[in-house]
This record gives structure tokens, sequence and C-alpha cells, in this order.
């Protein structure tokens, strides 16, 4: 039987930010950084929880953190490096970059986990979050292959996968929105004022 004490939760914060301009990890949302939204949210639902990231401002978290194997990969490498270092069949990966992710999204992925797939994902609204999402240590050749092929999208290697589409109800929306570029940025800030 799966439990929170066997799927450890991979936090990439790895990425470039181009699009944002800086590092997405520490944006503040509600006086606090997106990194520790996330990680305040994965640890209520799992007990080991590590970062993927080459910046060592993180180790200021307490969290234990992995460089990337092989830098500047994106979410791809970022996977490759967490499963590498996974002791666990099936590890929850989730990026930084969603700082509304609720307990009940990780909640609903792991109840959607099963024995015939290889790797789920999260889908609300026709949008999919493949990082939101559970990767059984066996998908680790395939990050290698790709890595080596330097085919590095990760939809098309989902593809080669056994891939689940975990539906989420509408009610989910909030949770999965990732913020990417500085107009993403304004929009939850104004909401937020909002509410």
């Amino acid at each position: 039987m799966l439990t929170p004490a066997n799927i450890p939760g991979i936090v990439l914060s790895g990425g470039k930010s181009t699009r944002m301009g800086m590092d997405k990890a520490f944006l503040e949302l509600d006086g606090k950084p997106f990194i520790s939204h996330i990680l305040e949210t994965v640890q209520q639902c799992v007990e080991d929880v590590f970062v993927v990231s080459n910046n060592q401002k993180l180790d200021e978290l307490g969290i234990t953190r992995f460089p990337d194997l092989v830098p500047g990969l994106g979410p791809v490498g970022g996977i490759h490096t967490g499963l590498s270092h996974s002791k666990t069949e099936f590890n929850l990966v989730v990026a930084c970059d969603t700082p509304f992710l609720t307990q009940d999204t990780i909640r609903y992925l792991i109840e959607g986990i099963d024995e015939e797939h290889d790797a789920f994902i999260v889908q609300c609204e026709g949008v999919q979050m493949p990082l939101i999402g559970i990767y059984r240590k066996s998908c680790l050749p395939f990050f290698s292959q790709a890595i080596d092929e330097k085919k590095l999208g990760l939809q098309k290697l989902l593809a080669k996968l056994k891939t689940k589409i975990i539906v989420l109800p509408k009610s989910h929306t909030k949770s999965i929105w990732n913020i990417n570029t500085p107009s993403d940025f304004k929009a939850i800030e104004n909401l937020e004022k909002e509410t």
C-alpha cells in the first residue's frame, strides 16, 4: 500500500526563469517566496522532500538540495536528477512556480496511482500539467535516453511512457496555475488584492 512515507516529494527549482527575468522560486506571494509555499504544501502530504536546483541560496531553507546532474536541460533534466536520487518507486514531482498548489490536488493525484502506468499527471479544464505529477523510478532510463539524444520535450517523452491523465474537478483550477512571466505574476498580485 502506498503511503506518504514511500512517496518522496521532488520540487523542481532549477529553471533559468528566462521569461520571468529572475528566479521564480523567490518571487513573493503573501510575504513568502513561492518555494516556501510549495514546500509547506508538499511537506503536509509526504514525509520526505528535496529540491532539485543549482541555486545555493535554497540551502538557507534547511531542505535537502541536489544540483542538476546535467545542468541547463529544463524539466527533463530536473526530473532525471530527482529520479536518480530517489530511493522509492513512486515519486511526486512539482514545480516551484505553482504557488497555489493545494494538498487536495496532491492527494487527488496520489489516489490515482495504479500499477499499470509509469507516469501520472494532472489535467484541469483541458490544461495538462506534467510538472504536477507522479513518476516511477522505472522512468529513469527514458529520461536518460532523452538527454543522450537531446530530445528534451517533456510532453514527447510522456508519449513514450504509459502515462495516466488524472482529471481534476474544476475547483482545482487555481491550484495548478503556473506563473511564468511578469504579466502572470502581476495578474495574481491583482487577484490577491481583490480577494
